[in-house]
């Protein structure tokens, strides 16, 4: 049976520093201990302290009711004024934020200060900047021309992907791909390039790893693929882009919030522990 007011909610307004871990600052999570008066502290700081950082206690104990708190306690993404609606646990904002695709990414263009998430940055750069622009679907090949200059890459998860090809003199003309997305993450996304310059002419070039990027220092130079110069031969672009892995790290930090850790409280554990305070 569910605890009478265990789903009531309120319009509460509080300092969020008592949440916090005195020692090293950052929020408290399950499992949460506290001393014999019941200064708190977080797992980490803990196993490494040898008595209580505001007073002379020197044991510790799981803080359950503290635990019950925090895992109730959700604030609003810091991006909420560009489109993010989610509500998170006051200890998973900051890798929520580190995550969330509503963060800001960067005009690449210089002189243009425009900022945004991915998505309103791509549109700005269709719209404002006339970049060229195509949608694909991953593992499957589209083709696109040897045309210099970026171009904006959509893919059906709304994921935008960046291509520059640049002329590189006396060889010919240097590709580069790049994820836009706030923070710079371990790439999900690979990239094949095929392409014929002359007849008999065969060539494949791979990207394993495609890196992403919010854009904060302009259009990346890290070049994986260089097409020689042909003659008047018009040259397209064979192209596939992949996605290994299905989980995207904001998914995996939902599923976390649904999940109840191990350590957080449980009312038998609670129950048994007070059996044996009675014995």
């Amino acid at each position: 049976m569910e605890p009478k007011g265990e789903t009531k909610t309120d319009g509460v307004r509080m300092a969020m520093g008592p949440l916090d871990c005195p020692v090293c600052y950052e929020p408290l999570e399950p499992p949460i201990y506290q001393c014999g008066v019941g200064h708190l502290v977080c797992k980490s700081c803990c196993k490494r302290l040898k008595k209580c950082p505001l007073c002379t206690r020197t044991a510790f104990e799981r803080c359950f009711g503290m635990e019950r708190v925090v895992e109730t306690v959700e604030v609003p993404c810091c991006f909420a004024k560009n489109g993010c609606t989610k509500k998170i646990t006051y200890f998973n904002k900051k890798k929520h934020e580190k995550a969330c695709r509503y963060g800001p990414c960067f005009c690449p263009e210089p002189g243009c200060g425009f900022t945004g998430p991915a998505v309103a940055l791509a549109n700005h750069l269709i719209t404002r900047h006339k970049w060229p622009f195509m949608k694909f679907k991953y593992f499957e090949q589209f083709s696109l021309s040897l045309q210099r200059g970026p171009r904006v890459l959509q893919a059906p998860d709304s994921k935008i992907f960046l291509m520059n090809l640049k002329p590189v003199e006396p060889l010919g003309h240097a590709i580069s791909l790049v994820c836009v997305q706030p923070e710079a993450m371990d790439s999900r996304f690979g990239c094949s390039v095929a392409f014929s310059c002359f007849t008999g002419h065969h060539q494949l070039s791979t990207l394993d790893a495609v890196r992403s990027s919010s854009l904060s220092d302009g259009m990346p130079e890290d070049f994986f693929c260089i097409v020689p110069k042909a003659g008047g031969t018009e040259i397209f672009l064979r192209t596939t882009i992949d996605n290994e892995l299905v989980h995207d790290e904001e998914d995996e930090l939902e599923d976390e919030d649904e999940d109840e850790d191990d350590e957080s409280y449980n009312e038998d554990e609670d129950d048994e522990e007070d059996d044996s305070d009675d014995e």
